[in-house]
């Protein structure tokens, strides 16, 4: 909850479940980025690309870290 705080309004943030329901816009990110292990992030720059793709627990600060040079 700290990183919604810290970047609500410059980062979309987007949780999707795999054991519910999901929009086309979530089953397209799925395909793309998922490879099956749980939990798995995946962090976009603006322009779309991918600077982050990786399945595994992940510290906060290397998220904080991967959120800030994306939005440079």
């Amino acid at each position: 909850m700290n990183l919604y705080n810290q970047f609500k309004g410059r980062v979309q943030f987007v949780v999707i479940d795999l054991d519910r329901k999901q929009s086309p816009a979530q089953q397209e990110l799925v395909k793309k980025y998922f490879a099956g292990y749980i939990p798995h992030v995946v962090i976009l720059d603006r322009s779309g690309n991918a600077v982050y793709n990786s399945s595994g627990e992940v510290q906060e600060s290397r998220i904080e870290a991967l959120l800030d040079k994306a939005l440079k």
